[in-house]
């Protein structure tokens, strides 16, 4: 009886992502499918601290701008994100994302590293930003 209330509980949140990026749940109600980026404020609990991340849908990559930069940190932000970057590329592969864009050309570098759409996205941290001084 367990099993299968948990299961209910992961296809009514599959679900819900599916909506999301088909623009059901958005406040502007945006599909993905217009657009070209999308902006994710994302809460890293570890660091306490917020970065931005930027889903370049013609890129594949999830770009990230953090005004805090070491090698530990970077570590932990790109540890909170890789859920996103795993989950992002499975989401637009159910809802047909790359059938109706033809304006993404599969032959950039990022897609042809990958053996199939639905391998993870790349996490790039953003170089020469402003920092934040340390306390």
């Amino acid at each position: 009886m367990h099993d299968i209330k948990v299961q209910n509980e992961i296809f009514d949140l599959t679900k819900k992502l599916r909506e999301y990026v088909l623009g059901f749940y958005i406040l502007g109600n945006t599909p993905w499918v217009s657009v070209d980026y999308v902006l994710m404020p994302i809460n890293v609990k570890e660091a306490w601290h917020w970065v931005l991340g930027v889903l370049s849908l013609h890129t594949g990559c999830i770009y990230i701008y953090d005004s805090i930069r070491s090698s530990r940190h970077d570590a932990v932000v790109h540890k909170a994100l890789n859920s996103f970057a795993v989950m992002i590329p499975l989401l637009l592969n159910t809802t047909t994302f790359y059938q109706q864009r033809s304006d993404i050309t599969m032959d950039k570098p990022h897609f042809l590293e990958k053996e199939e759409l639905s391998n993870p996205f790349a996490i790039i941290s953003v170089d020469n930003l402003p920092q934040q001084e340390k306390t």
